[in-house]
């Protein structure tokens, strides 16, 4: 039976394999990107310092960093309202929910989304009677994400309830732009890193469904729900997941910070060097 212990073990295996990914796809950018042409306004700093608690925790070169990302989706990424009119915290809160899970890839752009709707409060999914706050769509739907503002304001309302609807939904375009919503993101997993991710999600859907877990119960509806559920989780509260899911906040850390893994291994190397 595979436990936090084997599995920590099985993660720093492979953590020298992924940074051989990390080069696959560190560069995925798009040449044909709108660039912002003035600064960063002064209006949407406020709305992130006010806001956004992960942007708070950022040094401060890593905000402007963080800025200009939001900057550039604004740029390429239509916000759109269904029965409302857009605000500029809608638009800075969709933006920032869409930068935290990418912000530790370098040059990334999420592709395959062309605009995001922002309806009043929970709508219909199409061609259901299902009500829902936050969908990636499909077919018809293809590029196009559904978000309810009044979830939107919740997620970043309260940010140690381990839940941020647009976190959550950006996962899912994360985890699509391989192919395949499956809970695992080829493009930024090694294929070194699967194996162990793999049972550290069937681990955890165990301990969710036998009532183990202070991971919400969302996580066990599938392997997709459970990887946009624990980055929720790993994004609002990281120092309360490394205490209560080591292994999991060890693996989510390797696969959205990989530039800290390869320092780290870089340290290392240099460490041993040292003592001989």
């Amino acid at each position: 039976m595979f436990n936090e212990i084997t599995l920590l073990l099985l993660l720093i295996g492979a953590v020298i394999g992924g940074l051989i990914g990390y080069s696959r796809w560190s560069l995925r950018g798009e040449s044909n990107l709108r660039m912002p042409e003035r600064t960063f306004p002064n209006e949407w700093r406020r709305i992130l310092q006010e806001k956004v608690e992960f942007y708070n925790r950022l040094p401060s070169s890593n905000k402007t960093d963080f800025e200009k990302r939001v900057h550039v989706f604004l740029l390429n990424v239509q916000v759109t309202g269904v029965d409302t009119e857009i605000t500029h915290t809608d638009r800075i809160l969709v933006a920032a929910g869409a930068i935290i899970p990418i912000f530790g890839f370098d040059n990334w752009h999420y592709s395959n989304l062309k605009e995001v709707q922002i309806h009043p409060n929970k709508f219909v999914i199409p061609t259901t009677d299902t009500m829902a706050s936050g969908l990636v769509g499909w077919g018809a739907m293809e590029g196009k994400m559904m978000l309810s503002r009044k979830a939107i304001e919740h997620g970043f309302y309260d940010q140690s309830d381990n839940k941020n609807v647009v976190i959550h939904e950006f996962i899912h375009v994360l985890d699509k732009q391989d192919g395949e919503m499956d809970g695992v993101i080829e493009q930024v997993m090694n294929e070194i890193d699967i194996m162990p991710w793999l049972q550290i999600i069937n681990m955890k859907m165990q301990e969710i469904g036998k009532g183990q877990s202070t991971i919400r119960d969302y996580g066990v509806t599938n392997k997709a729900e459970f990887l946009a559920v624990v980055s929720e989780f790993f994004f609002e509260n990281p120092e309360r997941m490394k205490t209560e899911h080591p292994a999991l906040y060890n693996a989510l850390n390797s696969f959205f910070n990989p530039r800290d893994r390869k320092m780290k291994i870089q340290n290392r190397f240099k460490s041993r060097r040292r003592k001989k």
